[in-house]
């Protein structure tokens, strides 16, 4: 080990997805930072499909420290949190089980915390669907359409504490907070608004590039719009009993811009089914209209599930 241990340890959450577990796993082993520099922590969330034997045969052979633990099913921050308190390096990589880093990542986000070591300073790294995968109108506008807004940004709010591909300082979430593990959903950058305060500072580095290996279907897409309805809910409610203000990102959802709000009115009960189908019939032949349909039924379906969730109050 470099000066007597890893400089980074690398957290990765998962449950029950072996295969694309050792996708990850192969990327960072061809990662072009020194022997030593990497610590690897799989923090299995209670998997029953041989996760732990995969990440044991895999580890014998990689020539990587890894560590690999199994709580019994309590969610991924349960199984972040853990991970970070038993870390053994200052930086702290944390990555999805699907993110598959290019060989420069690691490297890309050391330099940029040599650049910057002040305790507050994290670093997230660009995220892109793996060019591996079929093309999919779903994960554009998932995963690609935020991160093509950070385009000549250099540094982010604490909106964008991504957890797919960020890098910080173990001792400022050890001092300042760790994950909610009650949220299941937004648990991130949740966390992210409690350490603002604190001095985070959220810088971006496109060239820490890791790609999005898992293939959205629409059903998963409209999933995503429920839980995070749900989950801003369930934020609220917390931050009304410590007596604290609304969440930003709710009142941002429940206050649209007027052309969201005109797109409301106009996806209703009785027209929502017809406009799911409209942007399945557009997809084949016109994928920028679909998108755009597809993003407003998003939208409006992650509004309607706040309002679910809010009529027993905040």
């Amino acid at each position: 080990m470099t000066g007597g241990g890893p400089r980074c340890s690398v957290i990765i959450p998962t449950y029950n997805r072996a295969p694309v577990l050792r996708r990850c796993l192969d990327a960072l082993a061809a990662q072009t930072t020194p022997p030593g520099t990497m610590q690897i922590i799989v923090a299995d969330d209670g998997s029953t499909d041989g996760t732990g034997e995969a990440a044991a045969a895999w580890a014998a052979s990689a020539g990587i420290p890894v560590v690999y633990f199994r709580q019994e099913n309590a969610g991924a921050n349960a199984a972040r949190n853990a991970a970070i308190r038993i870390s053994a390096a200052p930086l702290l990589l944390i990555i999805n089980d699907d993110t598959i880093a290019v060989p420069g990542l690691l490297a890309a986000h050391l330099a940029l915390h040599e650049a910057h070591p002040a305790l507050g300073v994290a670093v997230l790294g660009r995220m892109t669907i793996d060019p591996s995968l079929p093309p999919s109108l779903f994960a554009a506008l998932h995963h690609d359409a935020s991160f093509c807004a950070f385009a000549g940004r250099a540094e982010l709010g604490w909106e964008a504490f991504f957890t797919c591909n960020l890098s910080v300082k173990r001792d400022f979430l050890l001092r300042f907070g760790l994950f909610d593990e009650a949220l299941r959903w937004h648990e991130d950058i949740e966390l992210g608004e409690r350490l603002a305060p604190h001095g985070l500072r959220l810088l971006y580095c496109p060239e820490a590039l890791g790609y999005h290996h898992h293939l959205l279907t629409e059903a998963d897409y409209l999933r995503i719009a429920v839980r995070e309805g749900g989950s801003l809910v369930q934020w609220q409610r917390a931050r009304s009993a410590a007596g604290l203000p609304d969440n930003v990102i709710l009142r941002q959802a429940l206050n649209p811009a007027v052309r969201h709000r005109l797109a409301d009115l106009a996806l209703n009960r009785w027209t929502l089914g017809p406009a799911l189908a409209t942007a399945r019939a557009l997809g084949p032949v016109r994928p920028a209209l679909a998108r755009l349909l597809y993003a407003r039924i998003f939208q409006r379906l992650k509004r309607q599930a706040i309002t679910r969730g809010s009529e027993r109050g905040f």
